[in-house]
C-alpha cells in the first residue's frame, strides 16, 4: 500500500444513505475506479440513481463464497458532491485528489472480482448486490428483492464472474466459444444442427470423428474443471442470468458471450457420454445431476414454457444459498406473474413464517393442493418447526419430481385450515403399505449395481403374473420403478424416454449385466440403455420400492414405512403417502408423493375405463393433457363421468374465445374447462368431482387432517 494511501487511510466504516421512497425506484450504483487487477487496494464511489432515468450500468453476477467480510473497499467521496466533474484526461489526477472517506467491509470473493473487473484507464459503473443493497437493513433488503428482476433485465450487460484464471480456464472458454459458433440446439430431442454456411462446422467434425474428439482431450478436462466452479452452485444466479438481456462470462482477464458459452455447453452435454469415455476421462458431470441444466434452460430465449413454482423449485433444488428464506425469494422473479404474488419478500419474518405464508397463499388462491407434491418427511427430521403439509423448501435431498398426472381427475381441493396449522382435505384411502424395500447404498454405484437393485425389487413382487389392473405384472413393475417415464406413458413431444421393452431388456432380462461398450458418438436415437439407466437413477434416488395390502406396487420416499397409507386427495394430481398419527384417527403426517400404477389417472375415484376405451397423454403448452380414445373418437371428455351437475357444461378453447364443440384436430386443442350457465362461473376444476357427488357414486371419500 502506498504512503499516500496510508496517510489518508479511512478510520470510519461506511454509513449508507437510505434509498428514496419506493415509488422513486432509486437504486445504488458503484463507480469502480481504475487500476491493475493485481493491486490490492479497491477504490470506489457509491451513488444513487433513479431507475426511471435508465442509467447505464453493468450488473455483477458472482458467487458470494464465505459470508465473512474479510476484505475492505475504500469508499471515496462522490465527485458530484464537490463540483463539476473534470475531463476524462484528468481522471487520474482526480483519483489522486479523491481521498477515501470511509471503508466498506466486503467478502474476499467480491474483492477479487472487483480487482479483476476494474479497467486500467477508465471507471466502470456496476450494480453489485452486496454493496448496492444495505445488507444490514432487512427492510431495504426486502424491498430490493422485489426490484431484482428489473435491476438485472435493465442492465447493459450482466457480468458473470466465474473467478480468477487457472492454468486451463482460457482454453475452456475458447473451446466453448468455438463449439457454440453455428450450433442450434434442440434440448427436448438432445440434438443439434449446424449453420455450416455461416460457420466452420468444427463441432460437427468432432461429433462424428472419434480421433478428432480425442485430440481435444485437454479441452474437455479444462471444461470439466470450469463447470465445477462455485458460481454454478449458487441459487441467486439463476434469475440473474435468466433476466439478463445481454451477458458475458468472465474468467480472469478472458471473456466470451454467454450465448456462445450456453451453446458450447449444450454441445458438450449432447456428447457427454462419448467425452467421458475417452482414456483421459475428464469426468464432466451430467448437467441433469447438478444445477447446470437449469442455467441452460432459464437463459434459452427460445424456450417459451412458463415457469411455475414447482418446476422452478425442482430446477434449482441443488443450488445453494446462505439464508433459507432465499429458497423462495431468490427465484421469485423467474416465476410467471400469477405465482410471484404468493412470495412476499420480508426478511423480518422467520423462515417458518415465510414458508407457511407462501404455502397457504398458494393453496387458498389456486384451490389446489399441488404444493403438497413438494413435501417429504425427512430422516433425520428438519430443524424447521413446520407442519408436515408445509414444505421445507430448503431441503436439497428431495427425490426427482414425479411428472404431472390427474390422479384426482382435476378436482377442486375442498380444503380448510384449522387453527393455522391443520390442513383438512378430502380423498380416498387406496391401500396400506405392507413392505418397503430400500437399498439406497447401491443406487449411486456402477450400472451393474443399480440393475442389481432393480432386480432385488423385482424379487419382492407378488407371485401373480397379472397386476391388480389386469395388465402384466412386469409391465406394472417397469412403470413403477421408472415412475411412468416411458414412451408408452409420457407424451411423445415431452422428451426422449425409453420404451417399456427397452427397460425390460436392460433391467430384467439376462443372467449377467455387461457395462456399456464404448461408442464413437452419442445420438438421440441410439440404443436405449443409456436412457434407461439415466432415468432409473433419477427416479430411484431418494425413493424405495413398496408393496401394499391391496396388491398395488409403487415407488415412495425412503422415509416411508409399513403401516403408511396411499391416498388420492381431491385437488392433488399425484397420490400421497400419509402416516397415521396415534393421537387421533383422522390425523396424518405427509410422507411424500408416490407413483402407483393403476391409480395415476383417477382410477381410485372413477374406476377403470369402460371396455374399448384407451387413454394417452399429450403435452400442450407445457401441461399434460389426457386424451381418451375409442375407435375414431378422440376427446378430452372422460367417459367414466356420465354427466355433469345441473347447469354445467364442458367448454373448449380459451375463456376469451370459447368453443362449445371440441376441435377435431388435436393441434387446435386447448385445455377443456367448465361453465355454469346459471351463474356464469368458469373453472378448470371438474364440477362432477366434489366429495358429495363422488359419495353418491359410491366412492369412499373421507376427511384427512394433515398435521
Amino acid at each position: 500500500m502506498s504512503a499516500q494511501t496510508e496517510t489518508h487511510s479511512p478510520v470510519y466504516d461506511y454509513v449508507y444513505c437510505p434509498l428514496g421512497a419506493a415509488w422513486l425506484c432509486e437504486i445504488r450504483l458503484i463507480r469502480l475506479w481504475p487500476g491493475p487487477f493485481d493491486a490490492e487496494e479497491v477504490r470506489l464511489e457509491i451513488f444513487h440513481e433513479i431507475a426511471f432515468a435508465e442509467p447505464q450500468y453493468e450488473a455483477l453476477s458472482y458467487a458470494w463464497g464465505s459470508p465473512e467480510l474479510t476484505d475492505v473497499a475504500l469508499v471515496c467521496e462522490a465527485i458530484e458532491c464537490r463540483g463539476k466533474r473534470k475531463g476524462r484526461s484528468q481522471l487520474e489526477e482526480e483519483i489522486d485528489e479523491s481521498a477515501p472517506t470511509s471503508r466498506l467491509r466486503i467478502s474476499h470473493n467480491l474483492a477479487v472480482a472487483l480487482r479483476h473487473l476494474r479497467f486500467l484507464d477508465r471507471e466502470r459503473i456496476l450494480w453489485v448486490d452486496a454493496i448496492s443493497i444495505n445488507q444490514s437493513d432487512d427492510a431495504e433488503r426486502s424491498r430490493e428483492v422485489l426490484q431484482m428482476g428489473a435491476l438485472y433485465s435493465n442492465a447493459k450487460d450482466v457480468v458473470v464472474w466465474l473467478g480468477p484464471s487457472s492454468d486451463d480456464s482460457t482454453l475452456a472458454l475458447k473451446t466453448l466459444a468455438r463449439l457454440g459458433e453455428g450450433v442450434v440446439f434442440y434440448p427436448a430431442e438432445n440434438r443439434v444442427t449446424y449453420e455450416i454456411e455461416q460457420f466452420e462446422a468444427w463441432a460437427e467434425t468432432l461429433q462424428f470423428d472419434e480421433q478428432a474428439l480425442r485430440a481435444e482431450s485437454l479441452s474437455w478436462v479444462a471444461i470439466g474443471s470450469l463447470l465445477r466452479r462455485e458460481w454454478f452452485e449458487r441459487l441467486w444466479v439463476f434469475q440473474e442470468i435468466a433476466l439478463a438481456s445481454s451477458a458475458v462470462v468472465v474468467v480472469g482477464e478472458y471473456s466470451i458471450e454467454w450465448e456462445l458459452f450456453r451453446l458450447g455447453v449444450y454441445w458438450v452435454w449432447m456428447m457427454i457420454n462419448s467425452i467421458n469415455r475417452l482414456p483421459e476421462a475428464p469426468n464432466i458431470e451430467n448437467p441433469r445431476t447438478n444445477c447446470l441444466q437449469g442455467f441452460l434452460e432459464v437463459s434459452d430465449r427460445n424456450l417459451t414454457i412458463q415457469r411455475n413454482l414447482l418446476t422452478t423449485l425442482h430446477m434449482t433444488r441443488r443450488a445453494s444459498c446462505f439464508d433459507k428464506r432465499d429458497r423462495l425469494f431468490g427465484i421469485r422473479d423467474i416465476l410467471y406473474v400469477d405465482e410471484r404474488q404468493h412470495i412476499k419478500p420480508d426478511y423480518s419474518l422467520e423462515t417458518e413464517e415465510v414458508y407457511t405464508n407462501t404455502t397457504v397463499s398458494l393453496i387458498n388462491s389456486h384451490e389446489r393442493l399441488y404444493i403438497l407434491k413438494w413435501c417429504v418427511l425427512q430422516c433425520p427430521p428438519s430443524d424447521l418447526k413446520l407442519p408436515s403439509w408445509i414444505p421445507d423448501f430448503s431441503f436439497q435431498g428431495r427425490p426427482e419430481a414425479i411428472l404431472s398426472n390427474q390422479a384426482d381427475g382435476t378436482a377442486h381441493s375442498n380444503h380448510s385450515i384449522e387453527n393455522g396449522n391443520v390442513l383438512i382435505v378430502h380423498g380416498v384411502k387406496v391401500t396400506e403399505i405392507t413392505q418397503v424395500v430400500a437399498t439406497e447404498s447401491a443406487r449411486h454405484g456402477a450400472d451393474k449395481e443399480v440393475v442389481g437393485v432393480c432386480r432385488t425389487w423385482k424379487q419382492q413382487l407378488p407371485s401373480s403374473t397379472a397386476y391388480v389392473t389386469g395388465s402384466s405384472m412386469e409391465d406394472a413393475f417397469i412403470e413403477a420403478v421408472m415412475c411412468g417415464k416411458t414412451q408408452e406413458i409420457v407424451p411423445e413431444n415431452s422428451g426422449v424416454f425409453p420404451t417399456t421393452d427397452s427397460c425390460k431388456h436392460v433391467l430384467l432380462l439376462g443372467e449377467e449385466y455387461e457395462e456399456f461398450e464404448p461408442r464413437k458418438i452419442y445420438v438421440s436415437d441410439g440404443p436405449d440403455r443409456e436412457r434407461v439407466m439415466a432415468e432409473l437413477r433419477r427416479t430411484s434416488r431418494g425413493r424405495s420400492f413398496f408393496n401394499t395390502a391391496g396388491g398395488h406396487i409403487g415407488m415412495c420416499p425412503d422415509s416411508a414405512q409399513c403401516g403408511d397409507v396411499v391416498v388420492v386427495m381431491l385437488g392433488c394430481e399425484v397420490p400421497l403417502v400419509l402416516r397415521p398419527q396415534p393421537d387421533c384417527v383422522d390425523n396424518f403426517q405427509v410422507v411424500g408423493e408416490c407413483y402407483v400404477p393403476g391409480i395415476m389417472t383417477a382410477e381410485a375415484l372413477l374406476g377403470q375405463l369402460p371396455p374399448g376405451w384407451t387413454k394417452r397423454k399429450f403435452l400442450w403448452n407445457g401441461n399434460f393433457v389426457i386424451l381418451y380414445e375409442q375407435g375414431n373418437i378422440k376427446t378430452q371428455k372422460d367417459p367414466r363421468i356420465p354427466a355433469l351437475p345441473s347447469g354445467w357444461r364442458i367448454m373448449f378453447g380459451t375463456y376469451e374465445n370459447p368453443l362449445e364443440v371440441e376441435p377435431e384436430d388435436e393441434k387446435e386443442w386447448d385445455w377443456r374447462w367448465f361453465e355454469n350457465l346459471e351463474t356464469g362461473e368458469r373453472t378448470r376444476f371438474n364440477p362432477a368431482m366434489t366429495p358429495e357427488l363422488l359419495r353418491e357414486r359410491g366412492v369412499d371419500i373421507r376427511e384427512f387432517k394433515l398435521v
